[in-house]
């Protein structure tokens, strides 16, 4: 993993750092899953593609994958666990063209003959694949005028809430005064990866809450679509998301939740200040 890590920062030295947590975390995960380099490139080719500061076509995308997917599967092996073979016997391409025609030919007809006259669209596919086109259309307008781009991860995520006619009556009549947060049967993906799927969120007013996870899972992700309402949460609550990077050091992830409640914090050093004065007499 460490290989792909440095190739990633060599190949793509300016990548945002979302993006490069996103693709690390599912080439950690999903390691064991690659069988071939174009599984790679399907998992986070476009990714990557999308996140280069530099143009690159399809061929640098794909050598780059073809180089992590080696870098994953050290012992020399091709993705279906099998050693490179000389043929026993040559092959004819001319043959092959003319039975694959052939295939193709009867496989047409057979499908004609049993399609029916009606044909179900699955919509809520059509409609991603809509707004991915389009998300990619502007990005590469946006680069041919030299415009800035923002963050990928906000353009690619997308997110899904079902809806409960109990609170959408009680913001239309203005009575929900609460200040809880909770969201129900929700999914967030990020472009053909599904990251949550049937999630539930329930945070109460006045408590404080830390997000616990490896990179990779979306915590970053929910945490922005809950900022711009993308998820929908109570209309008189203002929801303000912001970055800020900590240096990293041995504190466990609950201290550092417990630690940001600065009350708690000076109570709790002023209680050994009283200690030590009790214990000196």
């Amino acid at each position: 993993m460490d290989a792909c890590v440095e190739l990633l920062r060599e190949e793509f030295p300016l990548i945002d750092s979302e993006l490069f947590e996103y693709v690390t975390g599912v080439l950690e995960c999903s390691a064991l899953d690659f069988e071939s380099a174009d599984d790679v490139v399907d998992a986070v080719g476009d990714v990557l593609q999308e996140g280069s500061e530099v143009v690159k076509d399809n061929e640098d995308i794909r050598d780059v994958c073809q180089r992590m997917f080696n870098a994953l599967h050290v012992n020399g092996l091709s993705g279906s666990g099998r050693l490179q073979s000389r043929l026993d016997t040559p092959i004819q391409l001319a043959e092959m063209a003319g039975n694959f025609e052939r295939a193709s030919s009867n496989a047409t007809h057979s499908f004609i003959a049993k399609k029916g006259p009606n044909t179900q669209v699955d919509q809520k596919k059509l409609g991603k694949a809509e707004a991915k086109l389009k998300a990619k259309q502007e990005r590469r307008a946006e680069r041919d005028t030299g415009r800035p781009r923002g963050p990928v991860i906000l353009e690619e995520a997308s997110a899904s809430q079902a809806s409960s006619r109990k609170d959408t009556k009680l913001e239309a009549s203005g009575k929900n005064k609460t200040f809880d947060i909770r969201i129900e049967n929700f999914d967030i993906s990020f472009g053909e990866r599904s990251l949550l799927c049937g999630a539930e969120l329930f945070l109460v007013y006045g408590r404080r809450y830390g997000l616990i996870g490896r990179n990779g899972l979306g915590k970053t992700t929910m945490l922005k679509m809950i900022a711009n309402r993308s998820l929908r949460v109570p209309t008189h609550i203002s929801v303000l998301h912001v970055e800020q990077e900590v240096a990293g050091d041995d504190t466990p992830a609950l201290q550092s939740v417990l630690e940001s409640d600065t009350e708690r914090e000076s109570l709790l050093l002023r209680e050994r200040e009283l200690n030590k004065r009790l214990a000196a007499g």
